[in-house]
């Protein structure tokens, strides 16, 4: 990877964060991004009419992806979740350590992805980025390929690198954001000087049951002269991406 171009476009879209207005439309679930209540409630039957019964769920429905950290120092962070309402991928990452800037912006070069920085209910600094499932399925072909910032391979991602683009989540911060979106694939990296050497785990991410493996976090150390960081990955099996293709395609209602 051209490390000049990449920190050229790290600046320029740390700028863009800065200055970008924030969307009142879209991205609305990152409202509340791990809200497990999902209950709802309803009416009564006084029994002069049928109710109507509720209709089937269908596959897409019943897809059960919303994943936490299972493990280490990071256990039971939110991960993961399926937009299914906004027909998006969730992707999640902690903020390490550093200052602390809120924006809610989209992604420049990625339409229809948005970005989002928040602080969860531990009070504990997090950033989420919504990435339209035809992304995730098809790919961009239009962005650069490339590694981890040190040259490492992406962990648990195919080929161990995708089309990636870099964000600063502000002028001066220690935190530098990078995405990455293969075929079938989303990777989340966030790079951060606070990681020490030696220290480097992976780490399932799981639903709420622990029942199934939906991605993988690393912990990527510092190495010479460059920060370690955090790393989320979630390749989508074959079947689930089926599940999703067809519902985009408006097989599944």
């Amino acid at each position: 990877m051209n490390f000049a171009r990449a920190a050229q476009m790290i600046a320029t879209l740390g700028a863009l964060s800065l200055l970008a207005a924030c969307s009142g439309g879209g991205f609305q679930s990152l409202s509340s991004v791990a809200d497990n209540s999902g209950q709802s409630t309803g009416g009564t039957n006084d029994g002069q009419s049928t109710p109507t019964p509720a209709p089937t769920p269908s596959a897409y429905d019943k897809l059960d992806m919303e994943g936490y950290v299972s493990g280490g120092a990071y256990d039971s962070n939110f991960a993961v979740k399926l937009d299914k309402e906004n027909d998006a991928l969730i992707v999640n990452l902690p903020i390490p350590a550093g200052p602390f800037s809120n924006i809610y912006v989209d992604v420049p070069n990625l339409k229809g992805a948005k970005i989002k920085t928040y602080y969860d209910a531990n009070n504990k600094p997090q950033v989420a980025i919504s990435v339209p499932l035809k992304h995730v399925l098809r790919g961009v072909s239009t962005l650069p390929s490339s590694k981890l910032p040190n040259g490492n391979a992406l962990p648990a991602m195919p080929s161990g690198e995708a089309p990636s683009l870099a964000f600063g989540l502000n002028a001066n911060s220690e935190n530098k954001v990078y995405l990455y979106i293969g075929v079938n694939a989303v990777g989340l990296y966030i790079e951060n000087s606070y990681i020490p050497q030696y220290i480097g785990i992976t780490l399932p991410i799981k639903n709420k049951a622990q029942t199934k493996i939906l991605g993988y976090f690393t912990i990527v150390p510092k190495s010479g002269n460059f920060s370690g960081g955090l790393f989320t990955s979630f390749p989508l099996p074959n079947d689930i991406a089926k599940i999703i293709d067809d519902h985009l395609s408006g097989i599944i209602h």
